[in-house]
């Protein structure tokens, strides 16, 4: 142990309690400083901590919303997947519905030009036939008869 020099006066003495009363205090004031630095930490670190679980609140909620979102997006997805898919059925179906009112014009035409020829032909060989009977001339039919008879 080192030894101490014990002032004998008075005044040393008395300047000594002085230097030991301002180191006191220096330390107490860094004492109440250290005190006062550790209640700040600890109020920062409170309000820390709300602002974690309020995050984590906030998260939570956002996260429900997310997924609230998705469903409906994937829904309204899905509806559209199927209108588009309707509407291509019908316009397959319109085109063919088209089409078949094409060919069933285009079959009733061809019927009634088929008519027509038919009785144009019927027409003209009746013609021949009383052209052939004003003439004379024997008709293949009656030849026929003819023979048979």
């Amino acid at each position: 142990m080192s030894t101490l020099n014990v002032p004998s006066s008075p005044a040393a003495i008395k300047k000594l309690e002085k230097q030991f009363a301002k180191e006191a205090k220096r330390e107490d004031a860094e004492v109440k400083q250290a005190l006062k630095d550790v209640q700040s930490i600890e109020k920062q670190k409170a309000k820390a901590q709300k602002a974690a679980t309020k995050a984590d609140q906030a998260i939570e909620k956002i996260t429900k919303i997310e997924t609230v979102s998705q469903k409906a997006l994937n829904k309204a997805t899905h509806q559209h997947d199927s209108v588009v898919v309707n509407l291509r059925n019908a316009e397959r179906d319109a085109e063919a519905l088209a089409f078949l009112c094409v060919y069933l014009a285009k079959k009733a035409h061809a019927a009634e030009v088929l008519q027509a020829q038919l009785a144009h032909a019927e027409e003209r060989k009746i013609k021949i036939l009383e052209l052939r009977e004003q003439a004379g001339i024997a008709t293949p039919d009656s030849r026929l008869s003819d023979a048979s008879a």
